[in-house]
């Protein structure tokens, strides 16, 4: 069903098109007058013209919505490209010209000159450029939508990345070696810094748990560099992304609401733009 009103909507879109594109050639014929119209009257002059927009509109719907159906092969070289083939944008412009010219000689009794020849193929030539630019420009509209799709797709999986990632096993030792606290990635809440120790705040059994270690923030912070999750967000403090809840704004400046802390958590000014750039790529 939807398979169906994409096809309808896209040959409405066509007809569209080409019936705009045949009102372009008439206008352009009408008020420039690129062939002999002095020997006819206004309303001569109208319907005369009128058939150059018929002509256009008959080609056009022939070549562009009714060749596709017999051969689609000729008119999508892709899945991401839309419009005619080359070919058949050639067979276009030499049909038209073609009739142009037998619509001078015959209907309009002019003398077929070089000049006017030159002139036909001109005027015959503007809708197969307009088509041109019109389908390249379609076509670049459907690139732009797939290369987005697969960006989101690409995003998601480095999310489940992250996500496996956040299973592995940290350890975390204290300067001298003697201690250590082993636990997930996932379970590290917060690190806060405390003279000369840092508190460790992490989840076991579902409750928050606090380890405090002899080491420094800058320490820890470098081990876990290479996890986007954790963040520095105050020279006191590094976090995980995962349990924000939300960015607080008071007159004493920003702070973060945890999941499973009750203390909010002051951010710098420092780090506001890295935290903020954090929570809207883990949302």
């Amino acid at each position: 069903m939807e398979r169906e009103t994409q096809i309808k909507d896209s040959f409405k879109n066509e007809l569209l098109i080409l019936f705009f594109i045949s009102v372009g050639v008439f206008l352009f014929i009408l008020f420039f007058q690129p062939f002999p119209l002095d020997k006819l009257d206004y309303n001569e002059r109208l319907l005369y013209v009128t058939g150059f927009g018929g002509i256009t509109f008959l080609w056009g719907y022939i070549v562009i919505v009714f060749t596709p159906v017999l051969s689609p092969k000729w008119y999508k070289k892709n899945k991401e490209e839309n419009g005619p083939s080359f070919i058949l944008s050639i067979i276009l412009l030499v049909l038209t010209v073609t009739s142009f010219a037998f619509y001078i000689r015959y209907v309009g009794k002019t003398y077929l000159s070089l000049y006017i020849m030159f002139k036909t193929l001109l005027v015959c030539l503007l809708p197969v450029i307009i088509l041109a630019i019109l389908y390249k420009n379609k076509s670049l509209e459907r690139i732009i939508e797939i290369l987005q799709i697969q960006n989101k797709l690409y995003l998601l999986k480095i999310k489940e990345y992250e996500l496996s990632a956040e299973d592995e096993k940290l350890d975390i030792y204290s300067d001298n070696k003697t201690d250590k606290l082993s636990l997930k990635y996932r379970n590290l809440v917060l690190i806060k810094s405390a003279d000369n120790y840092i508190e460790i705040y992490f989840l076991e059994n579902d409750q928050v748990e606090k380890k405090l270690l002899r080491n420094t923030l800058k320490n820890i912070e470098e081990e876990l560099a290479h996890r986007k999750s954790f963040i520095r967000c105050h020279r006191t403090s590094i976090i995980n992304v995962f349990y924000i809840d939300k960015l607080v704004k008071s007159y004493s400046g920003y702070s973060l609401k945890m999941s499973c802390f009750e203390d909010e958590i002051p951010v710098s000014r420092k780090y506001l733009m890295q935290v903020k750039e954090a929570i809207s790529s883990f949302e």
